[in-house]
């Protein structure tokens, strides 16, 4: 393989990861805000799920249930994996 090639490969790999970026960032933003914001206290804050419950006023049970739902949600909407 040339370095043009490796380049053109690199380029795509790139764009390739923009595109997934965006298509989780719409997918997050589409999900119903208890939701939303479970997923975004668990995965982006790194709270725990007994934390989230206080924050939020509801039970631990149901702080999984909408992270899975989210989750869940968020997979279904993520485009196929060309790779």
């Amino acid at each position: 393989m040339n370095s043009q090639q490796a380049s053109s490969r690199r380029s795509l790999s790139h764009s390739a990861d923009a595109d997934q970026k965006r298509a989780l960032a719409k997918a997050i933003l589409q999900l119903p805000a208890d939701l939303r914001d479970v997923f975004l206290l668990h995965r982006m804050a790194g709270l725990s799920f007994e934390e989230i419950g206080q924050q939020l006023g509801i039970k631990r049970a149901v702080v999984q249930a909408y992270l899975a739902e989210a989750l869940a949600r968020i997979v279904r909407a993520a485009p196929p994996d060309d790779v």
